[in-house]
């Protein structure tokens, strides 16, 4: 890693709570668009599903870049992201959604 963060890793982390019974859904839907990450989109650096472990319904999405560019392109414009958005956005599943994205500083580490 970069101790001056020179290199600009670009993370999303997006929390989200999902309606009870489209739990196993969404962990599928979400497992379909992930397979395709790691088949088809090389530079992503991370893309994992976090499930809470406090809460069944409660899961944090991890997305890491070399920049934001690749998030926009080739990720945000592939058809199964897309189709995974649409289900996101129509389907009433997601009951809460937050978060955020930020640059890795270089302090510390992501893997040894």
């Amino acid at each position: 890693s970069d101790p001056g963060g020179a290199m600009d890793i670009f993370c999303l982390y997006i929390r989200v709570k999902i309606k009870a019974d489209m739990v196993d859904e969404f962990k599928q839907r979400f497992s379909v668009l992930a397979k395709h990450v790691k088949d088809h989109e090389p530079l992503t650096l991370s893309y994992e599903l976090c499930a809470s472990d406090q809460a069944a319904d409660e899961f944090m999405i991890v997305e890491r870049y070399p920049s934001r560019k690749e998030l926009e392109d080739p990720h945000q414009q592939s058809a199964p992201f897309k189709a995974f958005k649409e289900w996101w956005t129509g389907s009433g599943a997601v009951l809460e959604k937050s978060g955020m994205s930020c640059i890795e500083t270089g302090v510390g580490y992501m893997q040894k």
